[in-house]
């Protein structure tokens, strides 16, 4: 199973401290960062900018099947994770007929403002794709070059490529929200809202655990 990590080129110190909480528990990892300048770079992400978008990873998750040519296993996550167990774990929620798996955050309701300001756009199916996790051959057909780089953020944001009954579930607790879910027996923190790395932030619930993997780079 490949890893991919959402970068932003602002907020570098999250990249490090999701993927070291990766390696904690499986060292050997395959773990890449999708960085959107590369990508546009490497002539693979073609879109153009959208106002507003959030993080400079708004889009570029959907073209993980993409960049593993659309074979094997891949999981994408926020860089704004925290893993607290081996992420193989969630493997297993991909073996049967679903193209694809995520934790469909049914109970979420999000927040008007988050990471210092930044309006936080509220649209159906809110946090779905921030923890991924693809059969990649499912994608061949549906997320060709030519649909990611003209789709619409709701299209993709909103699995319009997928019927809604082939999407997987994954428990909860491997995308646990910070400050809207109880944390107890979390496998992954998402500090959706903003974490640590933010000046505002620096104290918010659940910082302690994201400085001790900071403190160990």
């Amino acid at each position: 199973m490949r890893i991919f990590i959402g970068h932003d080129s602002r907020y570098t110190d999250a990249t490090k401290v999701c993927a070291q909480s990766i390696k904690y528990y499986w060292p050997e990892a395959d773990i890449t960062w999708l960085d959107k300048a590369a990508l546009i770079k490497a002539g693979i992400y073609g879109r153009e900018d959208v106002e507003g978008e959030s993080t400079e990873f708004s889009f570029t998750r959907f073209y993980v099947p993409l960049l593993c040519n659309y074979k094997g296993i891949a999981m994408f996550c926020d860089n704004d994770f925290l893993w607290k167990c081996d992420p193989r774990q969630i493997r297993k929620y991909v073996n049967g007929a679903e193209p694809m798996a995520v934790v469909k955050h049914e109970d979420y309701e999000a927040e008007s403002n988050k990471m210092n300001g930044v309006e936080n756009k509220s649209y159906p199916k809110k946090n779905w794709s921030s923890l991924m996790l693809f059969r990649c051959n499912q994608f061949e057909k549906k997320l060709t070059k030519e649909y990611l780089d003209n789709a619409t953020p709701a299209q993709l944001h909103e699995f319009h490529f997928l019927n809604e009954n082939n999407i997987g579930s994954i428990p909860k607790e491997f995308n646990c929200l910070v400050g809207h879910y109880d944390l107890k027996g979390a496998k992954a923190l998402h500090y959706t809202n903003g974490g640590p790395w933010f000046d505002s932030y620096k104290d918010a619930e659940a910082s302690e655990e994201w400085w001790r993997v900071y403190n160990s780079l």
